[in-house]
């Protein structure tokens, strides 16, 4: 049975049922309205993006970095692409503040910046592109390669666009269904083909 803030579907019925649990809750409440928020993007971004400001509302210090970085992703999903950048690097600031503890990649942020061709925010993303690792933690990614790629592209780094665009392009199987944040696979394999030529 799924946890009462883990719904992926949304009715009158759960609504009414979530509210009366997190009335009870005394001292996860901004985490199971964050954890509810993220299960529903896909399904009801809407609501998701409703739970999760107010799981930010809270200020709850454990996790007001990660409701942030799902509302991010709400607001993607309901085409909001300028929130989700905002929200974001807001996220990302705060998660400068507290080192020890990781809740949003900026790797997530920089291939937004990168595939929505956000020139104007090279500012913030040229010097996170440059900081990070050329591998993850367990070795290739290929979120890592295509957003440094998209992003040396929009800097007009040419040669560097190129060398992770050609890193990134067999590595794309292994990239998870983005759909739902208007991302098409498709469309990314021909952009990232198109500079590494």
């Amino acid at each position: 049975m799924t946890e009462w803030y883990r719904n992926t579907e949304w009715s009158d019925e759960i609504a009414a049922e979530f509210e009366r649990r997190i009335e009870r809750s005394r001292t996860q409440k901004a985490q199971h309205l964050s954890l509810q928020g993220y299960h529903l993007i896909r399904n009801h971004p809407d609501v998701a993006r409703d739970l999760l400001t107010r799981a930010v509302e809270i200020g709850d210090v454990h996790e007001t970095v990660r409701a942030r970085s799902f509302l991010a992703l709400a607001n993607l999903a309901l085409g909001q692409v300028e929130q989700a950048l905002d929200t974001y690097e807001v996220a990302l600031e705060q998660q400068l503040e507290q080192p020890n503890f990781i809740a949003v990649q900026p790797v997530d942020y920089l291939f937004l910046v990168g595939w929505f061709r956000r020139v104007e925010r090279l500012e913030v993303a040229l010097p996170i592109s440059e900081a990070l690792p050329d591998e993850g933690v367990f070795g290739p990614d290929p979120q890592l390669d295509a957003a440094k790629a998209l992003v040396f592209d929009l800097a007009r780094r040419a040669d560097d666009a190129a060398k992770y665009a050609a890193r990134a392009l067999p590595q794309l199987d292994g990239i998870p269904d983005v759909s739902a944040l208007g991302i098409d696979i498709a469309e990314l394999r021909d952009r990232l083909s198109a500079l590494s030529t």
